[in-house]
């Protein structure tokens, strides 16, 4: 989908917002006061899954064809190594 201009802006902002995730968690203190009060403030600004969830989930049933799920969902098994996938129900 994201090689799709009706999506691409989209994606590539969530992209970047799970990248600026990453980065804060590997740096944030959460031991110390301020590090704390800083991931509270993160959390209250992360609107990021609801955009996931509300935005790209629904548009991706329709979007996407079965060769592009399998490409999907080889992606999430490689960036989820220790997880498995289960069927709904």
């Amino acid at each position: 989908m994201s090689t799709d201009p009706e999506y691409a802006d989209y994606i590539a902002a969530l992209t970047s917002e799970h990248r600026d995730l990453a980065a804060f968690l590997t740096k944030v203190d959460l031991s110390s006061p301020f590090g704390a009060n800083e991931f509270r403030g993160a959390m209250d600004e992360l609107h990021h899954i609801a955009k996931d969830e509300d935005g790209l989930f629904p548009a991706s049933l329709t979007a996407l064809a079965g060769d592009e799920w399998d490409r999907s969902l080889a992606g999430w098994r490689t960036a989820h190594p220790d997880h498995e996938l289960h069927a709904a129900g």
